[in-house]
């Protein structure tokens, strides 16, 4: 058998194709391999080789089979839609990653159990009435919530529950709010990074791609110049969330400050979200927006204190995925470690995930 230690050829080509089809730099790769980049351009280059331990590391890092640096073409899996604003730009390796991981959890837990999502089709409507007829749909009445948190909660459970699409949680590039997977069984992966405001917006965006029979990787920002698909997704989550209807009753025209943030928190939003729906209702005028624009600062992205990483882990699969392959699991469908796998967490973790 051979060493951990022992150094395996492999094709420099597939080797230097992988990691840029992973989205890595020379340095990025390094770093996450421990090992200064001239092992990296050497490698790449014929002169050295990795170990067998370094191609394992890879392929975990990568998120992709051990099997697969052992082929003589590198395989790509399809590529998303990319709706960013500023899509010239190549992704990095934290979305390709996790565009992997949410392609394999989608294939694999409907290959599993079967799930499928349930997307109703509403047919060509403006945004503002699909966003009606999908609230209807869910037979959504007055709500009030304390802050975002308790929004993004409250709709992500909804979201899995009624839908049956994964909603994930992961690590995404700054640029990067979010992206979505149609299939079978459908999932959306949201940036963990992000503000719960931020998220309650991006889980409606996604919904709209999904629903549209769409999916594809998105910046979300409600107030750039973007593609009419994604003006379309932006207003139909704007309205979903804060019918205008609703809007009309909570505020008076100009409204104050301290009004849009109340309103803001009572939906969960952000207060950019608000004033935008003032203003295209004609209760600001563009000289306030434009202030408004000017001072306004981005919130604080999401914190979670102390690492607690099963509860990370676990917000990152979410409750519909999590229940899954916990089944599957305790029927003897999959192993233990088949179970953490798909969970993309360490054995620790997954005691406690699959107890």
């Amino acid at each position: 058998m051979a060493s951990k230690r022992e150094k395996i050829k492999v094709s420099p080509k597939v080797l230097k194709k992988l990691r840029e089809s992973s989205g890595f730099s020379v340095k990025e790769l390094a770093d996450k391999l421990k090992v200064k980049p001239e092992k990296i351009i050497a490698v790449e280059s014929g002169e050295d080789y990795f170990t067998i331990s370094q191609l394992e590391r890879l392929a975990e890092i990568y998120k992709i089979p051990l099997v697969a640096f052992f082929t003589e073409e590198v395989i790509e899996a399809p590529k998303l839609p990319d709706y960013r604003i500023n899509r010239e730009k190549k992704l990095g390796y934290k979305t390709v990653t996790a565009i992997r991981w949410a392609r394999y959890v989608a294939e694999t837990v409907h290959s599993l159990t079967g799930k499928e999502s349930k997307l109703p089709k509403f047919g060509e409507m403006p945004a503002s009435e699909l966003a009606k007829k999908v609230r209807e749909y869910l037979n959504i009445g007055k709500v009030k919530f304390e802050g975002p948190r308790e929004a993004f909660e409250f709709y992500r459970n909804l979201i899995e529950s009624k839908f049956e699409v994964g909603v994930l949680q992961y690590p995404l590039d700054e640029d990067v709010r979010a992206f979505s997977i149609k299939g079978p069984f459908s999932v959306m992966v949201l940036n963990e990074s992000d503000t719960y405001s931020i998220k309650v917006f991006s889980l409606f965006h996604e919904l709209c791609h999904l629903i549209r029979g769409e999916e594809g990787i998105c910046s979300i920002d409600p107030d750039a110049e973007t593609t009419d698909i994604e003006r379309y997704c932006d207003e139909f989550a704007a309205e979903f969330l804060v019918p205008t209807e609703r809007l009309r009753k909570e505020v008076r025209r100009n409204p104050s400050d301290s009004v849009v943030w109340k309103v803001a928190e009572k939906y969960g939003v952000s207060k950019q979200v608000i004033m935008i729906k003032l203003l295209k209702m004609g209760y600001i005028d563009r000289e306030r927006y434009r202030k408004f624009k000017e001072g306004f600062k981005p919130e604080k992205k999401t914190g979670y204190g102390k690492a607690d990483w099963t509860k990370r882990y676990s917000r990152r699969i979410g409750n519909l995925v999590l229940e899954e392959v916990n089944k599957a699991y305790h029927r003897g469908d999959i192993t233990f470690f088949e179970a953490a796998d798909i969970l993309n967490v360490k054995t620790k973790h997954a005691e406690k995930l699959l107890g």
